[in-house]
């Protein structure tokens, strides 16, 4: 449900950025999350790590809970809170947790192969095979210039250009939820 009381399939309210490793992803979706923070925006944020990551930190009760054999560990503050859990929860699963907790709006870094509407992020000349391997394109972003595309194509420094176009994109599908209720 969001913040309105409207319930809403959260698969519309995600649009993923995909490129690969230094390619200005996660810079990029920062600067997109302050603009959609400025004007009162809900988002909820997924960042797909291709490695093994380590949040917690060694010695920590937290730490200590889950060498002790806990596969869910949560801590909480009176600001924020943070859940672990010693397995891999899917995209979709994620996707839903975070619109039941009010995300208006899912940013999805990575996870190239899923199927959500995408924004790719081409930083050199060899990024470009990524247009032909991954589904469901919007949008790219592009370091260089590039040919006429049948879809959007921004300079990576059109951040604005770039935020009005997911803006676009999060009013239509909610638009597109309300028609079909």
């Amino acid at each position: 449900m969001n913040k309105k009381g409207n319930q809403m399939d959260s698969t519309d309210i995600v649009i993923q950025f995909v490129g690969y490793s230094n390619s200005g992803k996660t810079t990029l979706v920062c600067k997109l999350i302050e603009r959609f923070t400025q004007m009162g925006i809900r988002l909820g944020v997924i960042k797909h790590d291709g490695h093994d990551f380590e949040l917690d930190q060694q010695g920590k009760d937290t730490w200590n809970f889950r060498q002790a054999g806990a596969p869910m560990v949560a801590i909480q503050s009176a600001t924020q809170t943070a859940w672990m859990e010693n397995q891999a929860v899917p995209l979709p699963e994620l996707i839903t947790r975070m619109s039941e907790q009010g995300a208006e709006l899912i940013i999805v870094e990575g996870f190239k192969r899923e199927s959500y509407p995408k924004i790719v992020v081409i930083r050199r000349e060899k990024d470009k095979e990524l247009l032909d391997k991954v589904q469901n394109i919007l949008a790219v972003v592009s370091w260089l210039p590039l040919q006429k595309m049948s879809i959007p194509v921004f300079f990576i420094d059109q951040v604005e250009e770039i935020f009005q176009f997911v803006d676009r994109h999060r009013l239509v599908q909610n638009k597109k939820t309300k028609e079909n209720k």
